[in-house]
């Protein structure tokens, strides 16, 4: 499956709804375990919303090395690929400080359970 960001969003790719528009789109193939092509020719405009609405979501279902494998980009520019790999790098670190946060959360709490 390819989805044309052009045709189903335009192209300027920008909002949280927008990114959740296609989020939609590439979740069924994905849960599938289908590949699935996004091809970004004629997007002018590329926001960290739209990416969070898409990608993030996605990162939330998918380990980005599964993701990765079933998902491509085709047509991107440099500075958009860019952006991307920013934007799956960022999530990335804040999934790992949510983990990081919440084993010091349970070690804590564990500690206080033999306080008592």
């Amino acid at each position: 499956m390819r989805v044309q960001l052009v045709k189903t969003i335009g192209s300027e790719c920008i909002s949280l709804d927008q990114g959740e528009k296609v989020y939609h789109l590439l979740f069924g193939e994905l849960k599938e375990k289908k590949s699935v092509e996004v091809d970004f020719q004629g997007v002018q405009t590329l926001f960290s919303p739209f990416l969070m609405g898409s990608l993030g979501k996605l990162l939330g279902h998918f380990e980005k090395e599964i993701l990765m494998q079933r998902l491509g980009f085709c047509n991107i520019s440099p500075d958009h690929l860019k952006t991307v790999n920013e934007f799956i790098d960022r999530a990335e670190a804040r999934s790992s400080e949510q983990g990081d946060l919440q084993t010091m959360k349970e070690l804590f709490e564990e500690d206080e359970l033999g306080d008592i």
